[in-house]
């Protein structure tokens, strides 16, 4: 084995902080092994996506490249730089557009949360344009679980009450023909971002498959007399999270069914032992957003999405 080169010991300057909270991180910060652990297994692999830039020898930027299937004409890039050498952000991101271009995607796509914009180089200048704003979250506390979550809407529903309203469970009406037509009136007021926010399906999942059979117990329908006007729903995400389709009659919105609709599906999940309800939806979507808030959901910044063509 050959000798290590000397190791020299000097007072730590500003310029060293970067690296410093590096060292920090992989000496305090359990999450840090992990990712790297992971990072050494990806980089080992064939094509595995990722490329580095170096100034002087030294590894200065990280850049990583996706071709998902759900968005066949773009290719998903991260440009991770130290913050000394932005400068490098062209290159880095020169390199993976010849990538893209090589796997026939037209086009590449980032996707940045708002509060980690100061650490990315200027998206703008190097030819991004910001497509749209999305928010995630969900329903928890700082431990993960949903088991201390709680909502008093108990003055909600007894307004609801007086107004003619009333709530049940909604299992036993999936295959209600009122529920499909509910469904087919309200789904295309679903604020959508493409590809991150899929248009609402074309209808109501109501066979009977092991997941569905779990989201349909924890259902809540809305009535009006003896009309059906609203349905919360929860389904499975791309992230295997929960979420939930919310729809209300347009004749019935600004009421808050939509607010005891979701607090029932919360209760339901808690009961049930699950640790978290996913939420995300665009960040045009007001109402939906409206509900949340009122309801205590943990929102996150926004994820904004930037495109350019490769």
């Amino acid at each position: 084995m050959s000798d290590l080169p000397p190791f020299h010991v000097r007072p730590a300057q500003p310029a060293d902080a970067f690296l410093a909270a590096l060292l920090l991180g992989a000496t305090g910060e359990p999450h840090f092994h992990t990712t790297a652990q992971k990072l050494a297994e990806r980089f080992a692999a064939p094509a595995h996506g990722y490329v580095v830039g170096e100034t002087a020898g030294q590894v200065t930027g990280l850049g990583s490249f996706w071709l998902p299937e759900f968005h066949p004409d773009h290719a998903w890039v991260g440009l991770h730089l130290h913050p000394d050498h932005h400068a490098g952000a062209a290159a880095l991101l020169d390199f993976l557009a010849l990538r893209a271009r090589a796997a026939g995607r037209s086009h590449l796509w980032a996707s940045v949360r708002e509060d980690y914009l100061p650490t990315w180089p200027d998206l703008p200048a190097l030819g991004f344009r910001e497509v749209h704003r999305t928010f995630g979250g969900g329903f928890h506390l700082s431990d993960g679980h949903l088991r201390d979550w709680q909502a008093n809407t108990a003055r909600l529903e007894a307004a609801l009450t007086r107004q003619g309203h009333w709530l049940t469970p909604a299992a036993s009406f999936r295959q209600d023909a009122r529920l499909t037509d509910l469904y087919a009136l309200t789904r295309h007021d679903k604020v959508t971002a493409p590809p991150t926010i899929d248009p609402a399906a074309e209808s109501l999942p109501t066979e009977n498959l092991t997941d569905e059979e779990a989201l349909w117990n924890a259902a809540w329908l809305a009535w009006h007399g003896e009309t059906p006007v609203g349905l919360a729903l929860p389904e499975r995400s791309r992230l295997g999270a929960w979420n939930a389709v919310l729809v209300v009659h347009p004749e019935h919105r600004r009421q808050g069914l939509a607010t005891a609709l979701l607090a029932r599906v919360v209760r339901s999940l808690q009961a049930g032992g699950l640790p978290f309800l996913n939420v995300a939806g665009s960040k045009r979507d007001a109402a939906y957003l409206g509900v949340l808030r009122r309801l205590g959901a943990n929102i996150e910044p926004d994820w904004i999405a930037w495109e350019r063509e490769a």
